[in-house]
């Protein structure tokens, strides 16, 4: 599946956490677990679980015997990136005082991350419908390029964007 957003809720992460014996977990792998390498890591005594694709746009948590909710990393490549990077990536600050307004880019990822509430509208540019989503103890949200989103923000956030890239915001 390849991806354009993807959110991240904070109170996922720790239902996530609560239900698993394991504190951490990546979301964003390089690859699924292949079942040869889980045999392997098992055979080891690593407490490692199967993985399976995340079939939505919104990442949720696995109890502790279900296989874990992934997206590999090559479900974010856009070919049209690689041409254009100013930077491997560049990193901004913001908190609820920031002015948010509607926009989208054509040449990076946007990624916003923060323990504050957060909430998002947001359209593909091809699309008419706009969704909304609530992050109410914050969390992370993805928008690739040409998903037009408006945030409002609860407090401190990281906003970061792969790669970096001057002029790209309309």
């Amino acid at each position: 599946m390849k991806r354009r957003i993807l959110v991240i809720k904070k109170d996922e992460i720790l239902k996530h956490f609560q239900e698993n014996k394991r504190p951490d977990i990546k979301i964003i792998p390089p690859e699924i677990l292949t079942e040869e390498l889980f045999n392997f890591l098992k055979s080891k005594g690593k407490d490692v679980k199967p993985e399976q694709p995340l079939k939505s746009y919104e990442w949720i948590h696995s109890r502790n015997n279900e296989p874990n909710n992934i997206c590999e990393s090559t479900d974010f490549i856009d070919e049209r990136l690689l041409y254009i990077a100013r930077g491997p990536f560049a990193i901004s600050f913001a908190n609820e005082k920031a002015l948010q307004d509607e926009h989208y880019h054509k040449e990076h990822w946007e990624i916003y991350f923060s323990e504050y509430p957060m909430s998002v509208e947001y359209k593909f540019i091809s699309e008419q419908n706009r969704k909304k989503t609530t992050l109410p103890q914050g969390g992370a949200i993805l928008f690739g390029p040409e998903v037009v989103h408006k945030m409002n923000l609860g407090g401190l956030t990281i906003i970061i964007e792969v790669p970096s890239a001057s002029n790209d915001k309309f």
